[in-house]
């Protein structure tokens, strides 16, 4: 595999990567803090489990935001030049996966803030 190829296939599945590690930060951090009864905690004013959730869901779409926005740039980029069709694909499958992965983290990370911790 080229260097180029790698790095369509890593900006590609950004979003997806982005959304495993949220998932598993949010799960193992809050089972973590629950199980240690530290739930009645805070953390800038919030409870220290919404305060992780909020952190890693925050950087989750940091992460993800970034990897859409480079390639929806790559996309407007390449209706300009001829490129394969392989590498089309590439960077459409990654404008897709990106923005899908920008949903799912928020909708992972929402209910954070409507049930209670620990419950």
């Amino acid at each position: 595999m080229t260097a180029l190829r790698t790095g369509q296939v890593l900006l590609m599945l950004a979003g997806l990567i982005a959304w495993a590690l949220q998932f598993t930060l949010v799960y193992g951090a809050t089972s973590t803090l629950c199980g240690r009864e530290w739930a009645n905690a805070t953390l800038l004013g919030l409870g220290i489990v919404q305060a992780s959730i909020l952190i890693a869901t925050l950087a989750a779409l940091a992460g993800t935001g970034a990897a859409f926005a480079w390639s929806l740039w790559e996309y407007r980029w390449t209706e300009a030049r001829q490129t394969s069709p392989a590498d089309r694909f590439m960077i459409q499958t990654g404008v897709l996966i990106n923005g899908f992965s920008l949903i799912v983290i928020l909708w992972q990370g929402i209910p954070a803030f409507i049930l209670p911790a620990c419950a």
